[in-house]
């Protein structure tokens, strides 16, 4: 066997572990977290994929922001998980947390 076979073989067997089931709806403004979508999540939601998509970022580039201490935001740890309330991240993004803009 020569190193390109291996390498060849290796780089099948990494795929297979790659997972291909979305994450959240389909069509054409998939992932874009529109202030209407933002005020319709539950109170409280993993970090993971919301956070990055609201704010625009990778996921990786989240996990960076978020251990830097550059996330306006600072998600609940419960074991592994991160959980973010809905009022902190609308708060962060500087969206009113009621569809009139906050006026009263």
């Amino acid at each position: 066997m020569t190193g390109t076979e291996r390498l060849d073989r290796s780089d099948e067997a990494e795929r297979l572990w790659v997972t291909h089931m979305p994450i959240m709806g389909s069509g054409p403004d998939i992932g874009v977290m529109t202030p209407a979508r933002l005020r319709a999540l539950p109170v409280a939601f993993p970090f993971d994929p919301v956070v990055p998509r609201a704010f625009g970022i990778s996921r990786s580039a989240a996990y960076r922001a978020l251990a830097a201490g550059e996330l306006p935001i600072t998600p609940l740890r419960l074991g592994r998980k991160l959980i973010v309330k809905r009022a902190d991240l609308l708060a962060a993004l500087g969206v009113p947390d009621d569809e009139d803009g906050g006026g009263k």
